[in-house]
């Protein structure tokens, strides 16, 4: 990996010699005419002016305005030239620009298109996929299939990204990565990500960026990569908002209502969301015991399960910006979450002699509320200096999470016939998380900048965990002290990062250095004993990017780390199932990867294209081994991989065949090897896995839309097992009414009632085979009422529950 780095240092010297002379520069600003407000993503096309690629549609420049509507095309010549700046369901005039030196034109103002707007919607969907040198842009306000559902909802149809039937997201197969809202960490992505995905409207999100090699400026956690959800900031004057309802089968119900009020320098927003479950699990297990020793067989056991669950949860987010004069700006803003869930499980059990005889034979039934609170509030202040571009940002957040929940148990045994025998174990954690970041940006000339800042994150963590027993001498509960434990954790990171950014005739490059001191303490209180873990890493950065004419080559280089959270490294079993315990590893070290990608995107008229090929190599990586404790009891506990490789090749196409029909396919294939090498696992597995997205909208008139997903997941392995191939289909369809103020949403998740997760695990004392299903064919009716002052159609998206 030295050499790969020095490469590309190498590459990166010997292109920015070739490339230097950035000739004539044009710039400007990009500004709704209404509102007066920047416009991010516009696309701005540079033609030389009575040339047939002006009829051709061929630009000989092409840029992106940035988040302050700023767009720069650089290493012209002197000439006549015609610019033409397009974005969705807005339009300016082209203008005639003539040049013989750099020169800024000012503001380009755009307003409502005169087009119809079912052709605005069409142009809005082209552009959907947007590519810069570290990231790719689904903009999901231009996917026509954004309504009723949440995060987690819209989550399934970006390309690269894959949400399971538990909810859990992963990216490019891989679920160590980190999910930023707003470009910040946020405490409400923590251990409990899956959930509150699930609870964040989807009409509230304006974009989600892939970053698979983020830049030195973003924290490296999560090998691989980042998912940034960019929540919407209305910045339309006087009073907008959005409700939403929505109903489904088996009494399932969510709704939310967004706000927003912005008059002269202030500018305020607030979202509440109310969602309403019900959650049906079903599933079995078949087990065959061997000697460890002299592998003959021992004895089987086989489980079946349901569990039933009703979670109810509320959501509350608001803010407030105040801009105090031309050059700074301040704002507070938080959220609030809580969530009760009670759940109700059964189940049988069973297990056989060598000779297919009974030998214990019992129901366990579980009766276990639980509640859960998570609060955040975030404050900056933001300097903008007289030089354009050049701003200081200071942001600081504090958050905290709770949670209680408490498990009731009874064996209701029917061979050997014994009494009912009750167990009870309750779980009381307690998190903080606070935040501070410095960031200063200053562009040193118009095709050259440098970032520079300061990251603290101050995390603690407190785990009580209590269980008690039947005492059959006194026949009551008492508390447990062998399995009775207390855990904490505290880490903190201090990080110093910059990043140098410059672009020249077609070649432009980004790179980074992050410097990070990483202080873990892990105190064992029950064995009044402390661990620390100190680690000092450096994390470089490499985005190198190349302009043909009708595309770009990227290459991209990263390096990342995984951290241990306080599960990963709590030693105490957690006794929720004293058949098959879970605990962490106190000596679990970080684990890290080095992250290269080579990518091309290309468009024309009908067809964007992204290839990627990508190679990723972790060391000290996670895994989870399961271990033998007598015949019948397994625990689980994670430790360091030896390595770790995955080479793999990604495909992202989007395509307009007729002005009423879109479609995007994505698919990634990649090779995965891993090495352990240990008595419990085998030396070294490799497979080829692969998931395909695929999903198609018509329509069938200009308000009423069709929409058909189909999402397939390969096989992926473990070191002591895989899990198997899953598939689901989605349909929805969409009627707009009112002059688009208003939709009706029927969708129906999992048509063909196929979505299931089927797993195995093999080693030389044990053979498992388990399958877990949910009644995941899911009917929601939905409506949604947008009122205020609104400039276009809103693009939004259907919805599917295929995620608990």
């Amino acid at each position: 990996m030295k050499k790969i780095r020095l490469l590309i240092v190498l590459v990166a010297l010997q292109l920015t010699a070739l490339s230097q002379g950035k000739g004539i520069a044009l710039s400007g600003t990009i500004t709704d005419k209404k509102t007066a407000q920047p416009i991010e993503f516009a696309t701005v096309q540079l033609f030389a002016k009575n040339s047939a690629a002006v009829v051709n549609n061929t630009p000989i420049r092409t840029a992106i305005s940035n988040k302050k509507g700023k767009f720069l095309l650089d290493s012209l010549t002197s000439g006549n030239y015609l610019l033409r700046v397009n974005y969705m369901g807005l339009a300016a005039p082209d203008k005639e620009v003539e040049l013989s030196a750099s020169r800024n034109i000012g503001t380009v103002e755009m307003e409502l298109a005169s087009t119809p707007l079912s052709e605005v919607s069409v142009t809005a969907r082209k552009n959907m996929l947007n590519t810069s040198i570290d990231r790719k842009v689904y903009n999901t306000s231009q996917d026509i299939m954004a309504q009723s559902g949440s995060v987690s909802d819209i989550l399934k149809n970006v390309p690269s990204v894959e949400v399971d039937i538990e909810g859990n997201v992963s990216l490019r197969g891989s679920g160590e990565l980190m999910v930023l809202i707003n470009g910040r960490p946020s405490p409400l992505m923590g251990k409990n990500r899956a959930e509150v995905l699930q609870q964040i409207p989807a009409n509230t999100i304006e974009r989600i960026e892939v970053i698979t090699n983020p830049s030195a400026r973003f924290r490296p956690d999560g090998t691989a990569g980042i998912i940034n959800i960019v929540m919407k900031k209305n910045a339309k004057s006087g009073f907008n908002g959005n409700v939403t309802g929505n109903v489904g089968n088996r009494q399932r119900a969510n709704g939310s209502a967004t706000f927003n009020y912005k008059a002269g320098n202030w500018n305020s927003f607030a979202t509440y969301s109310i969602r309403q479950d019900e959650r049906n699990r079903f599933g079995n297990t078949n087990r065959s015991f061997f000697d460890s020793t002299t592998g003959a067989a021992t004895g089987t056991y086989t489980e079946t399960y349901h569990s039933v669950a009703r979670p109810l949860s509320h959501l509350v987010r608001g803010g407030i910006d105040y801009t105090i004069d031309a050059k700074n700006s301040v704002g507070v803003s938080g959220s609030y979450l809580t969530s009760t869930l009670t759940r109700n499980d059964q189940y049988v059990r069973t297990f056989y002699n060598n000779s297919k005889t009974v030998t214990t034979q019992f129901d366990r039934f579980r009766y276990a509320p639980a509640v859960e609170y998570e609060k955040d509030i975030t404050a900056y202040w933001q300097h903008n200096f007289d030089k354009e571009g050049k701003e200081l940002r200071i942001e600081a957040t504090a958050s905290s999470q709770s949670e209680d929940e408490k498990n009731y148990y009874t064996n209701q045994y029917f061979f050997p016939a014994i009494s009912t025998i009750p167990d009870n174990n309750w779980v009381n954690q307690i998190e903080q998380n606070q935040q501070l970041t410095v960031d200063y940006v200053n562009p040193i000339s118009s095709s050259a900048k440098i970032e520079l800042g300061y990251a603290g994150t101050f995390e603690s963590e407190d785990v009580d965990f209590y269980t008690e027993n039947y005492d059959t001498l006194t026949r009551k509960l008492i508390k447990n002290l062998q399995t009775s434990n207390r855990f904490k954790l505290n880490q903190n990171v201090h990080a110093l990062y910059g990043t140098y950014s410059k672009s020249f005739t077609a070649f432009s490059y980004s790179v980074g250095l992050r410097a990070e001191q990483a202080l873990v303490k892990s105190n064992l209180v029950t064995k009044d004993a402390v661990i620390q873990n100190n680690y000092f890493q450096l994390y470089p950065t490499v985005h190198l990017a190349y302009q043909l004419p009708k595309g770009e080559l990227q290459l991209n280089y990263s390096r990342r780390v995984n951290r241990p959270g306080g599960d990963d490294l709590n030693p105490f079993p957690e006794y929720l199932d004293p058949l098959n315990l879970r605990a962490g590893n106190p000596t679990l070290l970080p684990e890290f990867i080095h992250s290269l990608e080579f990518g091309y995107s290309w468009k024309n008229k009908v067809f964007t294209m992204v290839p990627s090929i990508y190679y990723r190599k972790k060391y000290n990586g996670f895994t989870s081994i399961t271990q033998k404790v007598n015949d019948t009891v397994f625990l689980t506990t994670k430790q360091n991989l030896a390595s770790d490789a995955s080479t793999g090749f990604e495909l992202v196409v989007s395509a307009r065949p007729g002005k009423t029909v879109t479609a995007n396919l994505s698919t990634n294939v990649f090779y995965n090897t891993i090495n352990f090498g240990t008595a419990a696992a085998p030396a070294n597995k490799s497979i080829v896995s692969m998931s395909t997205n695929f999903n198609a909208s018509v329509n069938i008139t200009p308000a009423t839309m069709f929409q058909l997903t189909c999402i397939y997941r390969s096989a992926r392995q473990t070191i002591q097992g895989q899990f198997d191939p899953t598939f689901v289909t989605n349909m929805g369809l969409r009627q707009d009414l009112f002059k688009n103020k208003a939709s009706v949403v029927l969708t129906v998740s999992d048509v063909f009632s196929t979505l299931q997760q089927q797993a195995s695990l093999t080693s030389n004392f044990l053979q498992q085979t388990s399958v877990n299903r949910r009644d995941a064919q899911v009917i929601y009716v939905g409506f949604n009422y947008r009122f205020g002052r609104t400039t276009k159609k809103a693009e939004e998206k259907m919805q599917y529950d295929n995620a608990l």
